[in-house]
């Protein structure tokens, strides 16, 4: 004669549906918790660093005279940086490289310029006032040398002022495990530039 069952047959079909999720939440419990947000200065420390990287969006200019935009692919790798300006179809309106050395900016019409300053070769060629070094830094949303700048509910930067241009950061969105910029306005007296980023990378 057989025994009977040490558990009744439901509390056996109860265990096996429910243990994986007491198992789950015991293994996984830690992997829910959200991580705190980074401090402003660990921010600081941590994308000063990231000197290989390349973001992908859509820039608008204004001024007293004409309003445009583009696309946008700018490159930075350590010292030197490449920003390509394209039309909806590809077509390069202008491409800038700088580094050390100097400058350089090819045109649709194949044009070549060159220059010290790529803000000034920029300007001089196209018309767009767009302080690329600076904004190599501002785009991160890097407060270093800002004489005032305010933080959002999260931590994160809301707006920067820097000399005479005044950033406000509209969006972020995690790229790369991190929060970045993803809408931005800097304003100048002369000028107002908008992005919308696409996406970002960093090079290992």
């Amino acid at each position: 004669m057989f025994s009977k069952p040490y558990l009744p047959v439901k509390y056996i079909i109860l265990y096996l549906i429910t243990a994986p999720f007491l198992f789950g939440c015991s293994l996984f419990g830690q992997s829910n918790v959200v991580n705190e947000p980074l401090s402003i200065e660990a921010r600081n420390s941590f994308l000063s660093k990231q000197d290989n990287w390349t973001l992908t969006g859509r820039i608008g200019i204004t001024s007293q005279k004409e309003s445009n935009s583009a696309n946008i692919s700018w490159q930075k790798r350590g010292d030197a940086i490449e920003l390509r300006i394209y039309g909806g179809l590809g077509t390069t309106y202008a491409l800038l490289t700088s580094s050390p050395s100097g400058s350089k900016i090819e045109l649709s019409d194949d044009q070549v310029f060159y220059g010290n300053d790529p803000q000034e070769l920029l300007w001089r060629t196209t018309g767009w006032n767009i302080p690329v070094v600076e904004l190599q830094k501002w785009i991160l949303g890097l407060t270093y040398g800002a004489p005032s700048f305010q933080l959002n509910d999260q931590g994160l930067v809301d707006s920067i002022t820097f000399n005479s241009w005044q950033l406000s950061f509209q969006k972020y969105a995690v790229f790369s495990g991190l929060d970045l910029p993803k809408k931005l306005r800097a304003e100048h007296p002369d000028v107002t530039l908008k992005f919308a980023i696409y996406n970002w990378e960093f090079a290992k």
